[in-house]
C-alpha cells in the first residue's frame, strides 16, 4: 500500500518556495546589473585609452566609474571602476 501526501501539502510547498524563488530572481537579476555596468566602465576606459594612445611618449592612466542600478533594496550607491594605464613610445 502506498501512502499519500495530506490533501493540499503540494500547496503548501509551493507557497513556502514562491518567495525563495522571487529572492532568487532578484539576487541573479542585481549580479546581472553589477556586470552590465562593469562592461560599460570597461568599453569606456577602452575607448579612453585608444585616445590617449594617439599621442605619442609618454604615460596616460584611464578610469571610468559607473553606477550600478538597484534591483535590490539598500544596493543604492554601488558603482563600477575600471582603470587602465597606456604607455606608448
Amino acid at each position: 500500500m502506498t501512502r499519500r501526501a495530506p490533501p493540499g501539502q503540494a500547496a503548501v510547498e509551493l507557497i513556502a518556495a514562491v518567495p525563495v524563488l522571487i529572492a532568487a530572481a532578484l539576487v541573479a537579476w542585481q549580479l546581472v546589473a553589477v556586470l552590465g555596468a562593469g562592461q560599460e566602465a570597461e568599453r569606456r576606459v577602452r575607448a579612453d585609452a585608444i585616445r590617449a594612445a594617439a599621442s605619442p611618449g609618454g604615460t596616460a592612466t584611464t578610469r571610468a566609474t559607473v553606477a550600478v542600478p538597484a534591483v535590490l533594496p539598500g544596493m543604492a550607491g554601488l558603482r563600477v571602476t575600471a582603470r587602465a594605464t597606456v604607455r606608448t613610445p
